[in-house]
């Protein structure tokens, strides 16, 4: 197939409705404002993190003025250019989130003008420049502690839904995931039915979750059932897949796989069953969670890291250039995390990778050193979104 550019592909299509449906239907600023003799607008009022948005500001006021420039988020405002009748400031967005752009503009009399704009900052897709989304996965209940303890600078949430609880499933987690300027990565189950699955059963409900999650018109990666190995064979998947994927194949939704990432160890031709021609047509982005081998006490000598670079070679050796992702990892050591985060940040193509950030059978949730490694990652990856 041809592949799409990754910029068009997972570039930020959206406006103030959206942002507005995805907030609860509380709304935004809109784009522009004006007061009596005051006009303001931005260029646009959704940008990616690392773009620059602009003000206008235009006033018609005789008597002589001063116009000062605020933002609530810190964000630093620069004077471009002057006249008599307008100015043009410039800011250089950051992190992911929403905003507003305060002007006061004080006339010679003391009369004041107060006008706002509210402007959205997302995590956006894969630049040109290289730039990879960082994520975490962690319970729903604890996910405010875990973004504490990590701090700021996360762009992807992972997300746990299944089609059997109806289209509204975890819908919640995902506007949560949205409003925060971070890509939620979905992934779709069927209580364990996969007969059912392979039957269209889940059809009408996966439409119905479809179309709301394609109305929030903001970039979403959608998979179903991730880490298929063990719970149905290669055919039973590929044959669920057809039935549901296409469907979830619309608008800014872009649909892939989350493989068992530990069969491209010396498992290929098993890894193989579950990826056919024909789902590498369906298919957006191709992905795997992977994790260590062994305990925290005594690590395999596979490491998560290994996994995410032969994901590429294996995808380019079939003929595909598809961006990849990574659902979950995670790591026993500081260092294994860190080689982890390097992958993610070196290997060509990667578009989202999300540390799993609890307990788990080759889990343990991050602290000490752990952490600060993976803190080191996600302050990587905005240092390169900065650039």
């Amino acid at each position: 197939m041809n592949a799409l550019s990754r910029r068009k592909m997972l570039g930020l299509v959206g406006g103030a409705a959206g942002v507005s449906s995805l907030l609860g239907g509380s709304v935004l600023a809109p784009a522009h404002g004006s007061s009596a003799k005051v006009r303001i607008r931005l260029n646009r009022d959704i940008v990616e993190s690392g773009e620059r948005l602009t003000l206008h500001i235009v006033e018609h006021l005789e008597q002589g003025r001063r116009i000062r420039v605020t933002d609530g988020t810190g964000l630093q405002w620069k004077q471009l250019s002057k006249s008599r009748r307008s100015q043009v400031w410039t800011a250089k967005t950051s992190t992911p989130g929403t905003g507003t752009v305060h002007v006061v503009t004080t006339r010679a009399d003391g009369r004041v003008f107060r006008d706002k704009v509210g402007y959205r900052v997302t995590a956006g897709g894969v630049t040109a420049g290289g730039r990879v989304l960082i994520g975490m996965s962690a319970p729903a209940q604890l996910w405010n502690q875990r973004v504490a303890e990590v701090g700021a600078g996360l762009t992807a949430r992972r997300i746990f839904a299944d089609l059997a609880d109806g289209a509204t499933s975890q819908l919640r987690l995902v506007e949560e995931a949205h409003a925060a300027g971070m890509l939620p990565v979905i992934s779709y189950k069927a209580r364990g039915d996969v007969a059912r699955a392979m039957s269209g059963a889940y059809n009408a409900v996966a439409e119905q979750a479809a179309a709301r999650l394609a109305s929030y018109n903001l970039p979403t990666a959608v998979t179903f059932w991730h880490e298929p190995y063990g719970d149905m064979t290669g055919a039973q998947y590929a044959a669920a897949s057809r039935q549901l994927l296409p469907i979830f194949k619309r608008g800014e939704l872009r649909v892939g796989p989350l493989l068992n990432g530990w069969l491209l160890d010396n498992q290929r031709a098993a890894f193989a069953s579950y990826c056919p021609d024909d789902l590498f047509g369906l298919w957006d982005w191709v992905g795997i969670d992977t994790y260590e081998a062994g305990t925290m006490y005594a690590p395999g000598p596979r490491k998560p890291a290994d996994r995410i670079p032969a994901l590429a070679a294996y995808v380019k050796s079939r003929g595909f250039d598809l961006p990849l992702g990574v659902g979950e990892y995670n790591g026993y050591s500081a260092s294994s995390i860190a080689a982890a985060g390097e992958a993610l940040l070196s290997t060509p193509n990667v578009w989202f990778g999300c540390m799993w950030n609890a307990n788990g059978d080759r889990a343990v949730k991050l602290t000490g050193d752990r952490l600060a490694a993976f803190r080191q990652t996600v302050a990587a990856a905005q240092a390169v979104a900065a650039r």
